[in-house]
């Protein structure tokens, strides 16, 4: 096998690989649906109340996402593959690892759609592989009965199935997780933050989980606008169908650049239909938190938020919509139920 070096792409070849020239990629301007790429902004947000109600905790977080993932009124349906992919794994608990909630949650409302549990998927990538007795390997246990399989679980890390994307114009080939190609649907479970305290944006965390290192390293610092080629889009992007966070709980560095788990009571959960949506209100939600807020309206931002009920800490749900009014995103809110 012929040794690769990790050169990065410059942005001249990139530009001009995937007909983005006239500076579209090196302006803040919308992109738009040139020769290879594709820009798509048309998703909703919906937000529940999550309760601290210890042994039912479980039962509320599967009513409450049952609810919001109804109202999206997702097009999963039965014989679909679906491939629900991770965000931060780590040997910690929430919010240093994705709540195993969450995952549980997720698998009932596929399950719920017609999805058998021999057409799921569920990508990770960690230093090690999960164990038997880890709370995501148990909820999805639990999830699916005797129909479970360790085999459910890919750690893309050390994972050897991988199929070749061609891109344009002499790029560098990308390659992509076998089971992303064949799924008709993604859904991705996320966290605000990683154990690190940094914001997680969903597509990073996506290509960085579904797409092979060796390739990706050589669009570094081009990240974003890898995932806009026509036909990376078309075998990953496009079928992500639903992205969630459980916002009660938050990885924050302190002034001693130490970190620390922050606890948001009560908190929410935020799962949305659109990445682009989920990454602004996911920004905006941990800086009202910080009482950080910026100015981040760089391009014509929208963001439709539907509310699930009255909340039990309207404050934070008022600063949250601060927060987004105030940085220039034109807010439409929609109260459910």
């Amino acid at each position: 096998m012929k040794n690769q070096q990790h050169t990065t792409v410059s942005r001249r070849s990139f530009l001009k690989g995937t007909g983005l020239g006239l500076g579209a990629l090196a302006t803040s301007t919308p992109t738009f649906a040139w020769q290879n790429t594709i820009d798509v902004h048309q998703g909703v947000v919906a937000t529940a109340t999550l309760k601290n109600a210890g042994s039912q905790e479980q039962a509320h977080m599967q009513d409450q996402y049952m609810a919001l993932a109804d109202t999206l009124d997702l097009p999963i349906r039965t014989g679909h593959q679906v491939l629900i992919v991770l965000g931060v794994v780590s040997d910690k608990p929430f919010p240093y690892s994705v709540d195993s909630k969450l995952l549980h949650a997720s698998l009932k409302h596929l399950l719920a759609q017609g999805v058998k549990a021999q057409q799921i998927t569920i990508a990770y990538r960690s230093e090690h592989d999960l164990q038997p007795t880890s709370s995501l390997m148990v909820s999805a246990s639990k999830a699916l009965g005797k129909a479970f399989k360790p085999e459910h679980f890919v750690n893309t890390l050390g994972n050897t199935h991988w199929e070749t994307l061609t891109l344009p114009q002499g790029l560098p080939a990308l390659r992509v997780l076998h089971s992303a190609k064949r799924a008709d649907h993604i859904v991705y479970l996320g966290q605000l933050t990683d154990q690190h305290g940094q914001p997680v944006i969903p597509e990073q965390a996506i290509a960085q989980t579904l797409l092979a290192a060796d390739g990706l390293a050589q669009y570094a610092g081009q990240l974003d606008d890898v995932t806009k080629i026509s036909v990376l889009n078309r075998a990953v992007f496009a079928k992500v169908r639903l992205v969630a966070n459980n916002a009660t709980r938050f990885v924050a560095t302190t002034d001693t650049a130490q970190c620390e788990e922050k606890c948001v009571h009560p908190g929410i959960l935020n799962i949305s239909n659109d990445m682009t949506s989920q990454a602004i209100f996911a920004r905006h939600y941990l800086s009202a938190l910080h009482d950080k807020t910026q100015v981040t309206a760089r391009t014509a931002q929208s963001l439709v938020w539907m509310q699930q009920g009255s909340s039990r800490d309207p404050l934070t749900i008022r600063l949250v919509e601060s927060a987004l009014s105030r940085s220039g995103v034109a807010l439409k809110k929609v109260t459910l139920g």
